[in-house]
């Protein structure tokens, strides 16, 4: 793909150009081949889960910027976030060699990119039920429920103690007008 021309050579495999960095190629692609976007590889892999795993940040907001699905899930049903959490811990768990130390850093920056390519799907998919759910709350008499939860255990002995230390709550939720 290197000195690839102004006009993509026909049926370039897009995963060949994550896997080179060819970015620009890949942009040129991806705007010629929109259908393309959601492809998975041989492996079951998605554009942006190769991205995240080749640890480069500058492709995975190119696959980000061309629209991409963040909660698409590769054939072994990781999502991007998944991916991005599971390269952070590979790469932190690694030897403490300089070029190690570089990649856990690449390897946090793509899982902030992708946290945000999350949280901004999640903010679009709100607005688009929040009036849903505005109207059917409005529609509902008034209710108030209490909500209690807690992890124990019925060993002998054992719930005592752990109940000291598993998390509990309690929700108190009222609906009023």
């Amino acid at each position: 793909p290197r000195n690839m021309p102004a006009v993509l050579q026909d049926r370039v495999d897009l995963f060949s150009l994550v896997y080179a960095g060819e970015l620009d190629a890949l942009r040129l692609a991806l705007l010629q081949r929109p259908t393309e976007l959601h492809l998975l590889d041989r492996h079951g892999d998605s554009l942006l889960h190769l991205a995240i795993r080749r640890v480069d940040t500058a492709a995975v907001r190119c696959v980000l910027a061309a629209g991409f699905d963040v909660n698409t899930r590769s054939a072994g049903n990781w999502t991007p976030m998944e991916e991005a959490m599971a390269c952070v811990q590979a790469c932190v768990g690694a030897d403490a060699a300089a070029d190690v130390k570089a990649k856990a850093v690449a390897a946090q920056q793509v899982l902030r990119e992708i946290h945000l390519a999350v949280q901004l799907d999640e903010q679009k998919r709100w607005a688009g039920r929040r009036e849903t759910v505005l109207r059917t709350l409005r529609s509902m008499p008034d209710f108030s429920a209490v909500l209690a939860w807690r992890i124990g255990s019925y060993m002998l002995g054992v719930a005592t103690l752990l109940r000291r230390f598993l998390p509990s709550d309690t929700y108190r939720i009222r609906k009023r007008g």
